[in-house]
């Protein structure tokens, strides 16, 4: 019974719960409960959020950073700042999570998927040079699971036509590109604290970079209700469109005590990384992370490939593992050329994004899991690969 799959009714490799994430402790609890005591709750009746957009800014080395509700509308106000908007085209991978894409709509524009690359699973700056047009007044690279997209492509296509790159850094924290932090190269720079990021302000949460002064004046009253500049007593006074994207001082407070964490969270990443790499290389079929040389990775996500000459169909691969007791999923599984929400978007074929689609499987690797725990992931993986490729072969 010991080889017979859990699936299939054999025993499991592992019965107990995996280490969860985020490690919010008592430091999280005494800075929200400082804050609700307080009574400073929100970022127009205290300084917590400032706070945390100053210590944000100064660990990336950052001018400016505009904290907000989340990733995605740090994403949309940056576009709104940049005055895309109808008619304007943003170039997106169709590889990633749907909040890269989806500003783009919320701003009257078009997406343009582009594809990916083959080994990094960031956007392809050959397929961005395809789709680029005299509409084009965007291109958003997003930093996938971890590892940087090739920033320096994108902007020798992007500056000389004066396009906007902004980097999708919401999987990336601490991630290197040519020893430069992601988020510092491009226009903007934007992040997502959400639950499960490699840090979180306490479930929701996101912020933006940059350098430049009028864009960062610009972020920070679209973020405001298009509210002019506020000196003394609040005149009401609305510039221009706006929303209600403030982060409040309870996520705040959470941050700070992330954000001081976070070199301390990279360096266990990247040690379970390589723990697991060492240990997944030898499975045929099976690809660990790649990893360019000019990069380093910050493993949001532990990101493998089952390759189609392993013989195995991706979905029940997945099953199979999960039933042995590891958490395991699917990468985005649905290209976001053929998400409905996109149905009336032309889209030219992405064939890598289309067949990584059916190989992908994400692992965890976040800072509370132990080598034990990743033990019982390569032990579940090679007993599922065995006894798929067994049965294939019948």
């Amino acid at each position: 019974m010991a080889d017979t799959l859990a699936i299939n009714g054999g025993q499991k490799i592992r019965e107990t719960a995996f280490p969860p994430w985020p490690a919010l402790d008592d430091r999280d609890v005494d800075a929200v409960s400082a804050v609700l005591r307080s009574g400073g709750l929100t970022q127009l009746t205290a300084g917590t959020v400032a706070e945390f957009e100053n210590e944000f800014a100064s660990w990336h080395g950052a001018k400016h950073a505009i904290a907000t509700s989340s990733g995605t509308t740090a994403i949309h106000i940056a576009l709104a700042a940049l005055d895309i908007g109808t008619g304007d085209e943003v170039i997106v991978p169709a590889h990633t999570f749907i909040a890269s894409a989806t500003p783009v709509l919320h701003q009257n524009a078009t997406p343009v998927f582009a594809d990916v690359d083959e080994h990094t699973f960031c956007i392809s700056p050959e397929s961005v040079e395809e789709r680029v047009t005299s509409r084009t007044k965007a291109i958003i690279a997003v930093h996938l699971n971890g590892h940087p997209a090739h920033l320096k492509a994108l902007q020798e296509i992007a500056e000389p036509r004066g396009i906007a790159l902004i980097e999708d850094a919401a999987q990336a924290h601490g991630a290197l590109y040519r020893d430069h932090k992601v988020g510092t190269v491009g226009a903007a720079g934007c992040f997502s604290f959400w639950e499960d990021k490699i840090m979180t302000t306490g479930g929701e949460g996101g912020c933006v970079i940059t350098e430049d002064d009028a864009l960062a004046q610009r972020m920070r009253r679209v973020r405001h209700h298009g509210e002019g500049p506020i000196e003394g007593e609040r005149a009401y006074y609305h510039l221009e469109l706006g929303y209600n994207y403030r982060m409040t001082s309870m996520q705040a407070a959470t941050g700070l005590v992330q954000l001081r964490q976070l070199d301390d969270y990279l360096e266990a990443r990247r040690r379970n990384a390589a723990y697991l790499t060492e240990r997944l290389g030898d499975i045929a079929g099976i690809d660990p992370p790649f990893v360019d040389e000019f990069t380093v990775h910050s493993y949001y996500k532990y990101i493998c490939r089952l390759r189609p000459e392993a013989g195995i169909d991706i979905a029940d691969f997945v099953r199979a593992v999960a039933a042995e007791g590891i958490p395991i999923s699917r990468r985005y599984p649905t290209p976001l050329s053929e998400q409905p929400v996109f149905r009336d978007v032309e889209a030219a074929p992405c064939p890598t994004a289309d067949h990584l689609a059916n190989e992908l499987f994400t692992l965890l690797v976040h800072p509370t899991i132990t080598n034990s725990d990743l033990d019982d992931v390569v032990q579940a993986i090679k007993k599922v690969v065995s006894a798929l490729r067994k049965l294939g072969s019948e």
